[in-house]
């Protein structure tokens, strides 16, 4: 019986010394090819507009001309729109504006975005959710400048005329909505 015990020992180890000296058991593979899909990105994008006159933030024509202190402010008409199922906007900023002349007055004005309006609704700046965006929407940023009260002497009788201010948009992601 001893005989037959070590025997069965014997074969049993040369078993597993044969499986793990091959390295693996041979089981049958195969591979199939899935063909893939075309995935496009959305846009968005931003047209040029127009910007009308400077008044007051509180309200009124700027006629005599305005002094340190002040705050006036412009409304700019875009329009804004893309492609894209979860399109929003995230943020609106604008960008040193350029003026037809440069000077003291020029130089002191800060220039930032005041409020906007997406068709016709205020948007709360700044956006801290992402807003839904169509194919084209109306936009209008209210553009303030504002006269520091520490600017000196040397901004007296000046003129800043406004030739362009860029409006830029950055794209924000709706999440979806669960059922």
């Amino acid at each position: 019986m001893e005989r037959l015990t070590k025997a069965a020992l014997a074969t049993g180890g040369a078993a597993v010394l044969l499986v793990s000296g091959a390295g693996t058991l041979a089981l049958w593979t195969d591979e199939g090819l899935a063909t893939g899909t075309d995935d496009t990105s959305g846009t968005l994008a931003v047209t040029d507009g127009t910007c009308g006159a400077w008044t007051f933030d509180g309200g009124g024509a700027v006629t005599e001309g305005i002094v340190p202190g002040d705050t006036v402010v412009a409304d700019c008409a875009l329009t804004v729109g893309g492609t894209g199922v979860h399109l929003a906007l995230d943020d609106i900023t604008v960008s040193a504006p350029t003026w037809a002349e440069t000077d003291a007055l020029t130089g002191a004005l800060e220039v930032a975005v005041d409020g906007a309006t997406l068709d016709g609704a205020a948007l709360t700046l700044p956006l801290t959710d992402p807003v839904a965006v169509e194919a084209a929407s109306d936009l209008v940023v209210t553009v303030a400048a504002t006269f520091p009260e520490a600017s000196g002497d040397h901004t007296q009788a000046l003129t800043a005329t406004l030739e362009d201010v860029t409006v830029q948009v950055t794209q924000g992601h709706l999440a979806l909505a669960t059922p």
